[in-house]
């Protein structure tokens, strides 16, 4: 089969770490190329185009899908363009890989997901935190009965309202960070603890009830010269629900090191995944946790070498019918989580889920 034509929907910063500087050191030519990019900002495009290689250009998104070259599209826009770009992207028979999240609401990633089945198209979702070897093992261990029943289960992140203003891709005032601290698609639920969220029910499986406290601490931003007003909560904390009494702490802090990321740490009867150890035992070493990722070593070195695992995902989905693990069905059921939980901190109610998904069986882990 020949190689497919990638198409990037947006030129920033996700756009630069998460492609076009894997394609830079990968050779993928075989398998995919950079066939187009799309950013409405004027020059932007043109400017990455000719920095990267990238075969054309566009301003407008409707008139790069009409490229008949593009045969699959990852989207690296700002979270609250998600849905409306990836419907169209749907709808013009586009394989999608969607940056986190997919979407603002479970009942747009339905509309997205109905809409691929109608048209046989393949859709990725990052983060594809089963991707990780040691998610992997986790999973395993608790499937062995390594762990025992499970009985609780924390895990978070902090940090990454202040990490936007100071990353060195954003300083310089060119790629101004601004849609971070603002309504809808703001703050580090959607963000940030993502990634927790996928890893957390990845492992144990889909949530079935959330309650969830949040506030606003930070009101603005300092980036470079320029105040950032905040609009958003950047202070969570969400009590889950796995049914038969497992339940999990999820926190999502404005400031200070994670207690712990990744694996998150899961206490049960029989033993503990803590600390990055599985019963006393180390889970990985440094980046090691990456393992299993489907990228080279020299990828793997570079940043965000997970959301580029993702969007080869979606390659061999299309290019060899591969079975995806970053499911369109698992990423709706985390933007849910995430719904869920700001639906309860405004009413102070207790909300049940109604999406589900089926988590990796024991035959597919490594």
């Amino acid at each position: 089969m020949k190689p497919l034509g990638l198409g990037v929907v947006g030129c920033g910063v996700i756009a630069i770490q998460s492609v076009f500087e894997h394609f830079e050191v990968g050779d993928l030519g075989d398998r995919v190329y950079l066939e187009a990019c799309c950013d409405p900002v004027p020059g932007r495009a043109k400017e990455a185009a000719e920095k990267w290689g990238i075969k054309t250009y566009y301003e407008d998104l409707d008139e790069m899908l009409k490229n008949e070259n593009v045969d699959i599209v990852t989207i690296c826009s700002p979270i609250s363009l998600h849905y409306e770009q990836g419907l169209k992207c749907i709808k013009a028979g586009k394989g999608v890989h969607f940056n986190k999240t997919m979407s603002l609401t479970s009942a747009e990633a339905d509309e997205m997901i109905a809409e691929a089945e109608k048209r046989g198209v393949k859709l990725v979702v990052s983060p594809g935190m089963m991707l990780y070897t040691v998610n992997r093992k986790v999973r395993k261990a608790l499937l062995n009965g390594e762990i025992g029943d499970i009985i609780w289960a924390f895990t978070g992140g902090s940090g990454v309202m202040f990490y936007h203003v100071e990353e060195q891709l954003r300083q310089g005032g060119k790629i101004v960070p601004t849609w971070y601290y603002k309504q809808p698609s703001g703050g580090p639920m959607y963000d940030s603890t993502i990634y927790n969220i996928h890893a957390l029910v990845g492992i144990m499986g889909p949530v079935k009830r959330v309650s969830c406290m949040a506030g606003q601490i930070m009101k603005s931003f300092q980036y470079g010269d320029t105040k950032i007003d905040s609009e958003v909560d950047d202070n969570l904390f969400m009590l889950l629900d796995f049914g038969d009494s497992r339940f999990a702490m999820l926190y999502s802090g404005l400031k200070g090191e994670p207690v712990q990321t990744m694996p998150p740490s899961i206490f049960g009867t029989k033993g503990e995944v803590n600390n990055g150890c599985l019963n006393g035992v180390k889970l990985f070493e440094g980046r090691d946790k990456m393992g299993s990722l489907n990228i080279s070593e020299a990828q793997r070195k570079l940043p965000q070498p997970h959301v580029f695992a993702d969007v080869m995902q979606l390659v061999d989905a299309v290019r060899e019918d591969k079975p995806i693990i970053a499911t369109a069905e698992m990423g709706r059921h985390c933007v849910e989580i995430i719904e869920a939980g700001f639906e309860s901190a405004k009413t102070g109610r207790v909300v049940e889920l109604r999406t589900t998904f089926t988590p990796l069986p024991l035959e597919e882990l490594d």
